[in-house]
C-alpha cells in the first residue's frame, strides 16, 4: 500500500483482506485511511 500511495500520490480508502492485519503492516500504514476484516483466530473477532 505504501508503495501504490507513492505512485498514485491520491488521497483515497485503501480496503484490503485479513491479510493486511499484522503489527508491521499497521504500523507502516498509521497515516492512511484504510478498512479491513480482521483474521477470523483473533479473540476480538470471534
Amino acid at each position: 500500500m505504501a508503495d501504490f500511495h507513492k505512485q498514485w500520490q491520491i488521497d483515497a480508502l485503501f480496503v484490503a483482506d485479513a491479510a493486511l492485519y499484522t503489527e508491521d503492516n499497521l504500523l507502516m500504514i498509521v497515516s492512511f485511511r484504510w478498512v479491513s476484516r480482521v483474521p477470523g483466530t483473533l479473540t476480538a473477532a470471534k
